[in-house]
């Protein structure tokens, strides 16, 4: 079977939720025998003048690069010294984040960016930008959230909603790639509204098929609803699911700025880790976006 998860990367920030965002990290590595890539990016404080962009504190710079070379060296001879035969390295950028990830997901060959996620996006967080809600977004891969309060690294029940059909097979592949390397169940969950029950419930039953030819563990259910966001992170709840594997698609995200969107609302409401896939086909790789006037840099250690 096709390795979706070769090479993984780590957003580092030396807090709590990246630190357990790391220990997911190692255990998924472990099981699909990938490497994994510890990041850290570190943006220069700037002023612009008349002649443009001028570069301010050097000096505090250099001080700050050499404090995260030796965070992240320490971090990687921690997990070294647990599972020496991880393939491990340490990646820092000094760029806006967005760009120094993606600039790093097209030179390692990345298929997965994790990273650590608080939860809830209140008001003020929302104008400001949540890190990862910005990475989730504007990242050229894949991107498994890991709620903070996670401590759960195996997946054994794996929930697979089936509400929009771009790359649907795809996305039913890798769940069987995932849950055969937990050995673990998939969770099919067929969830349509009124305006598209035909096609989703066609396409609920081609993903039946396709995970029974393949032999894999499934159950599987069908809801009617038009708040997919909430019902899903629901039945989460009730079927004691471990991941929940999403296309990274949202027929709302546009809709307004100030609407919660179902990226927003499935973030908010759900306490279990959520991977949004991206094909490769989706994925734009001309993505530069300095992201200027809003500050998203990882913070420094110490």
């Amino acid at each position: 079977m096709q390795n979706f998860i070769s090479t993984i990367l780590v957003a580092v920030d030396f807090t709590e939720k990246s630190r357990n965002a790391a220990v997911m990290a190692v255990n998924i590595a472990l099981r699909h025998k990938a490497r994994i890539i510890l990041f850290h990016n570190i943006t220069n404080n700037t002023i612009i003048d008349r002649t443009g962009k001028q570069v301010i504190g050097a000096e505090t710079i250099d001080e700050n690069y050499k404090k995260t070379e030796f965070a992240l060296n320490e971090l990687e001879a921690s997990i070294k010294s647990q599972y020496p035969d991880l393939k491990l390295q340490t990646v820092i950028k000094n760029d806006s984040l967005v760009h120094a990830i993606n600039e790093t997901v097209h030179e390692e060959t990345v298929d997965l960016v994790v990273c650590g996620s608080s939860g809830q996006q209140n008001f003020t967080r929302l104008f400001l930008g949540s890190l990862s809600y910005e990475i989730l977004t504007e990242a050229n891969s894949s991107v498994l959230l890991v709620p903070e309060k996670c401590r759960k690294y195996a997946f054994d029940k794996i929930l697979v909603p089936v509400r929009v059909l771009e790359d649907l097979a795809d996305k039913i592949d890798l769940s069987i790639a995932i849950a055969k390397k937990n050995k673990g169940v998939i969770s099919l969950l067929g969830i349509s509204n009124e305006d598209d029950l035909l096609k989703i419930k066609d396409a609920y039953q081609a993903a039946r098929t396709s995970i029974a030819i393949k032999s894999q563990d499934y159950d599987s259910q069908f809801l009617m609803t038009r708040n997919k966001a909430t019902q899903i992170s629901k039945f989460s709840h009730e079927d004691d699911a471990d991941i929940i594997i999403l296309n990274y698609k949202d027929e709302d995200s546009w809709k307004s700025f100030f609407l919660e969107n179902f990226f927003k609302q499935i973030i908010n409401n759900t306490d279990i880790p959520l991977f949004f896939l991206k094909s490769k086909r989706m994925i734009n790789k001309e993505k530069t976006d300095d992201n200027m006037g809003i500050d998203i840099t990882l913070p420094s250690p110490g």
